[in-house]
């Protein structure tokens, strides 16, 4: 009989990513139980057949609700966390399991401390870095990811490229490390229906203009000032772009945002919409897009390209991080040089030569499927979860 696996995102940082690899372990009769937190923002369900066990900053989400402070809240998870991770720890003892699986690590030094205990009471643990340091890096980020590297017995990373810092940075052997591609969020996609009055609103102001977008959280590293700086650049080679730019601002300021929005171009040629999308919003932005532009100065990978690719939408990436790594120049869209408006508007009149669009809309697709799949990805994960469990046995 299959032992049991235990997922750990103590706070739903990948959410969409985590249900849709769960979802194609209940596929491949895995048996997973599931621990995390509340999801704040919108009713996600998980699959059917996952145990999920929501048993992280119970504190820190009441005090978010009533005091609307984050100040309060990240104290709080910080009095929370090692509480939580004990009561795992006695979960994992009580329920036998050998195989840990952390998705992300809030608390890396921590983190670090409860592994090795872990692996003293024989279990084994398995790290996914979807990035291999936090995008907004501090002095001291690297010396605590570090150190949970090297502490846990596997890293699973989306990209070569992160392997390759990790490895270069850490000193961590890449004999430890399987590269398993970013799949795209059919799951997740499929239990919600598209808002079909928010693609019409969008359609109805676009006047049937190829729509070129910006789609997803706004942080610093994805560059998107010079996606703004492109659109008169933009005009000028395709007259007849629409831009559409969507998503929930995390870091920088809002202020400044909205002045770079309304002078980047004419009012009728821009849809902006700044806010937490819902899974229903983003597939209506996703429905009416023909070009996914990210204009990043830095990344690992980016889920954005594979739920692009599975719509029939190519991108422009900039060759930063992994991104390169996932987009194929010439097929599945264009790979540009980051920070540089002028190398957009060029990427974006090459997709109106000729058939271009179309043909690398397919492509997109294909690739999507093929190179994407969540069973591969499952059967790949899985493939370690055995290995480790095999080794947890002999202890």
């Amino acid at each position: 009989m299959k032992n049991t696996v235990l997922m750990i995102d103590a706070c739903q940082t990948t959410i969409n990513y985590n249900y849709c690899l769960l979802d194609a372990f209940v596929n491949k009769g895995e048996r997973i139980v599931y621990a995390t937190t509340m999801y704040p923002y919108e009713n996600v369900l998980p699959p059917e057949g996952i145990k999920v066990r929501y048993c992280f900053f119970y504190m820190a989400r009441a005090a978010g609700m009533l005091t609307g402070l984050r100040l309060v809240r990240r104290l709080l998870r910080g009095v929370e966390y090692p509480l939580n991770m004990s009561a795992i720890v006695f979960y994992i003892l009580m329920q036998h399991i050998k195989v840990i699986h952390i998705m992300n690590s809030p608390f890396p030094i921590f983190d670090s401390w409860i592994i090795k205990l872990l692996q003293k009471m024989g279990r084994r643990i398995v790290c996914t870095a979807h990035n291999p340091f936090p995008h907004e890096e501090k002095s001291s980020s690297l010396c605590k990811y570090s150190r949970l590297y090297h502490q846990a017995d596997r890293i699973i990373t989306l990209a070569n490229f992160t392997k390759e810092e990790i490895v270069s940075r850490s000193a961590v052997s890449e004999k430890k490390i399987s590269v398993i591609p970013h799949g795209d969020f059919d799951y997740v996609f499929s239990r919600y229906d598209t808002n079909d009055d928010l693609a019409k609103k969008v359609k109805c102001k676009s006047q049937g203009r190829p729509i070129v977008s910006f789609i997803g959280i706004i942080r610093p590293y994805k560059g998107l000032k010079y996606f703004l700086q492109a659109f008169t650049l933009i005009k000028e080679k395709v007259p007849d772009c629409f831009f559409l730019v969507a998503g929930s601002m995390l870091l920088g300021d809002r202020d400044d945002l909205g002045k770079l929005l309304k002078t980047s171009c004419e009012p009728e040629d821009l849809w902006s919409d700044i806010r937490y999308l819902p899974t229903s919003d983003m597939k209506a932005y996703l429905s009416v897009t023909d070009i996914l532009v990210q204009p990043y100065i830095s990344a690992s990978q980016s889920g954005n390209t594979v739920m692009a690719y599975k719509a029939g939408v190519p991108v422009i990436s900039t060759s930063v991080g992994g991104l390169a790594e996932m987009t194929i120049d010439g097929q599945t869209g264009y790979v540009i040089a980051p920070k540089d408006p002028l190398a957009i508007a060029n990427a974006v009149a090459k997709f109106f030569q000729q058939d271009n669009l179309a043909k690398m809309s397919n492509a997109a697709r294909v690739v999507a499927t093929e190179q994407y799949s969540w069973q591969n990805i499952a059967a790949q994960t899985i493939e370690i979860y055995d290995q480790l469990s095999e080794t947890a046995q002999k202890t």
